[in-house]
């Protein structure tokens, strides 16, 4: 397996194994409120896999919609669908920028308003999706604990390998 598509595999695997483990809970317990990240379980998981969508667009030079205010709530099972069309487009937006040897290639999007656009390779926003869902699934993990919801995956990339075998 091309190195460079491990960390979107893992990416998508951790966040299912997450969303499995949210199945039992109750509309309450994932909607609760926590002091930390995008709020609670629902809304965390929503921003990820919204982000993967999101950089699948920024990073093959598709031009963003207007981001929309959302409140659906979704069910883990329409999480699940979503993460599963957020993942095919972003493999294959990263699959085809490898293929094309475009990794090293600069890209650009606005900033913030009055200020100069983003400027960085492809590489390196391909990298920080990845990263990204790992830096929201750590704050999943603690929203679980402090739910009291036992979990003993620790959803690095080797239990990736050993548990999907996809490598």
């Amino acid at each position: 397996m091309d190195l460079r598509l491990i960390p979107f595999k893992h990416n998508v695997w951790a966040t299912r194994a997450q969303l499995d483990i949210c199945r039992p809970l109750t509309d309450e317990q994932f909607h609760r409120r926590f002091e930390i990240g995008c709020g609670n379980l629902h809304d965390t998981f929503v921003h990820i896999i919204g982000a993967m969508d999101r950089w699948a667009d920024r990073i093959s030079g598709v031009p963003l919609p207007p981001r929309e205010e959302n409140t659906t709530h979704r069910t883990v099972d329409d999480l699940c669908g979503m993460l599963d069309r957020a993942t095919t487009k972003l493999e294959g937006v990263a699959r085809r920028i490898i293929a094309e040897n475009r990794v090293d290639e600069m890209m650009e999007f606005p900033g913030p308003e009055g200020q100069p656009p983003y400027r960085f390779h492809r590489a390196s926003a391909m990298v920080h999706v990845t990263t990204h869902g790992m830096h929201h699934r750590a704050q999943i993990f603690n929203m679980l604990r402090q739910l009291g919801v036992k979990q003993t995956l620790d959803g690095d990339t080797v239990e990736w390998e050993l548990f999907t075998n996809e490598y």
